[in-house]
């Protein structure tokens, strides 16, 4: 999932401006979607996007350590 520093740019935009509406979470959520579908883990729409409307950071951290768990480097 390697990104550019423009591609990375444009994501970290679109989440800031969701995040100026209490949006952001969509965003994420839709991300999770993505992840679960590139590794084909069975997907639950309605917990991702409870997950990430009711505690975005552990979802997030789950994403994180996910990737990590699959031998990406999320930092990068």
């Amino acid at each position: 999932m390697g990104f550019s520093l423009v591609t990375w740019g444009k994501h970290c935009c679109v989440y800031g401006v969701l995040l100026l509406f209490n949006c952001h979470w969509i965003y994420s959520c839709v991300y999770r979607g993505k992840l679960r579908a590139k590794f084909g883990i069975p997907s639950n729409p309605c917990a991702d996007c409870c997950a990430h409307f009711c505690c975005e950071p552990c979802a997030l951290c789950q994403e994180h350590a996910e990737l990590k768990n699959r031998g990406f480097d999320p930092s990068k």
